[in-house]
């Protein structure tokens, strides 16, 4: 081995010193540009994350506003189907009135014209007729 002089050694040092220098001066603008593209990327993503809050609370203002109609719409249907059935039951109990007199009419009509008219009178309450089968009823045939 070769005995190295002490300037040559200094020397070296300060080559490597020197070197060492250099490495840490890329190693700190590398470590700069690489905090300045974090700090961009955080920024990035921060104003990312503001519009999509944004989109996601319009969206879901038109989703309600959406419901909102629904649910209005739904309740004038259900008023409507109220109303409705109201009139249905009032037009099937006029029609069975209806037919039920037509139907009581037609009956006396057809008893008047046929001369076959059974007539029931108030309880006769004479002493007479307490033993009368009929109970007190007087029945006129015609």
């Amino acid at each position: 081995m070769s005995d190295l002089s002490r300037e040559e050694l200094r020397a070296h040092l300060s080559a490597v010193e020197a070197q060492v220098r250099a490495a840490l001066r890329i190693i700190a603008a590398e470590s700069k540009s690489v905090q300045q593209a974090h700090g961009a990327l955080r920024a990035d993503l921060s104003a990312a994350l503001i519009r999509l809050q944004s989109e996601m609370s319009e969206g879901q203002s038109e989703i309600q506003t959406k419901l909102d109609r629904s649910l209005a719409e739904i309740d004038a249907l259900h008023r409507n189907r109220k109303l409705t059935t109201a009139i249905m039951a009032a037009l099937v109990l006029v029609f069975g009135v209806t037919v039920g007199v037509l139907a009581g009419g037609s009956w006396f009509f057809l008893q008047q014209s046929s001369g076959n008219t059974t007539a029931m009178t108030a309880p006769n309450q004479s002493s007479a007729d307490a033993g009368d089968s009929d109970q007190g009823f007087i029945v006129n045939s015609q």
